[in-house]
């Protein structure tokens, strides 16, 4: 008997984000996540979470602070606000993410990129852009600097791609 492969942080997104907006789980629970500082007592919901939905080796402590910004990240969406079809970069963009802030963003580590990347999600939200939270995923849990690299670049490619036909389009408007 073979064990199942280990799935990547980025890969649990979809399921956390279908749960977060379904039924199954609680309005308190939900809002308890919502609320959650990136440190602190964690809500038990959290840890009901990661229990259920997270693979094995990526419930250790070491990964608690990364799960929290992304599940909190996530709770704070509107339905889930969950959209493969669109990526981070793209709803930075479209949620008019300054360029400042995208720099500082994929130059932090550790807290600060926990700090600053929680705030990104809240602007998303804020606008109520769904978009594809792997990428988040990806970026709060990169260890690797040739993978944070490579995120960073993905990120940054699309929030520029974007940004360009956002101003192609108002220069048709005028």
């Amino acid at each position: 008997m073979t064990n199942p492969e280990v799935r990547s942080p980025a890969a649990h997104v979809p399921a956390l984000a279908a749960l977060l907006a379904s039924a199954g789980i609680s309005n308190g629970e939900r809002a308890a996540l919502k609320r959650m500082a990136l440190d602190g007592p964690a809500p038990l919901a959290l840890h009901r979470l990661i229990l259920a939905q997270v693979d094995e080796p990526w419930q250790g402590e070491r990964w608690l602070p990364d799960w929290r910004t992304v599940i909190c990240a996530l709770a704070i969406q509107r339905d889930g606000g969950y959209n493969p079809a669109t990526p981070l970069g793209e709803a930075l963009a479209e949620a008019r993410f300054a360029e400042s802030r995208l720099e500082r963003l994929l130059a932090a580590g550790d807290d600060t990129l926990r700090t600053l990347a929680l705030r990104a999600a809240r602007l998303v939200a804020a606008k109520g852009i769904a978009c594809d939270w792997r990428g988040f995923a990806d970026l709060v849990f990169a260890r690797d600097p040739d993978f944070r690299e490579r995120t960073n670049i993905r990120i940054a490619r699309d929030f520029y791609r974007t940004v360009d036909k956002l101003k192609q389009s108002a220069n048709r408007e005028e």
